[in-house]
């Protein structure tokens, strides 16, 4: 029962996964490199960026939520980041809840690392008009994921809807 005339990657939304997930380690190995003047890692950027991003202060819940990763091991970062002087862990006033913020030392890091000449490099091979329409695609596949997994939208904050971004540059325009 062999199937001569097809071959097993002849699936093209496997095809798309994979340019996917190659073209993403790649970027986050790149970025790896770039961070590391700052000693962290893309999982600590992204934890402070998370911070920065909620108001200045989250709990670990929304931290997993957001880089969708396990509380445990969030948690146990967040006790290594502490150690490292980068973020302060406290009881809120609110429920009793652990809370997190950047210290001086953990936003310093943030503004070093905030941009970088490797996302210029690696981006700009795209023009204007196509990296706006990549972040419009990727956008709608993040929420078709979430939504694959049972994840509300609102449960992530994410800084702006690129959809919404070019329909008001559009109205800009006009």
């Amino acid at each position: 029962m062999e199937n001569k005339g097809q071959r097993p990657l002849d699936d093209e939304y496997f095809i798309l996964w994979i340019m996917v997930a190659q073209t993403k380690d790649a970027i986050l190995r790149a970025r790896e490199r770039d961070y590391g003047r700052f000693n962290i890692s893309n999982a600590r950027r992204a934890v402070l960026w998370n911070v920065q991003n909620n108001g200045g202060h989250v709990t670990p819940v929304e931290i997993s939520r957001q880089l969708f990763r396990e509380l445990h091991s969030v948690t146990e970062m967040l006790k290594r980041m502490e150690k490292e002087g980068l973020i302060t862990r406290y009881k809120s006033t609110s429920r009793s809840r652990t809370e997190v913020k950047l210290t001086k030392k953990g936003l310093e890091v943030f503004n070093q690392s905030l941009y970088n000449e490797t996302d210029k490099r690696i981006f700009s091979v795209l023009k204007k008009r196509e990296r706006e329409r990549l972040g419009s695609y990727l956008y709608k596949l993040r929420g078709q994921a979430m939504k694959e997994l049972g994840i509300p939208e609102r449960q992530i904050i994410f800084p702006l809807d690129p959809n919404s971004l070019n329909a008001s540059e559009g109205q800009n325009k006009k």
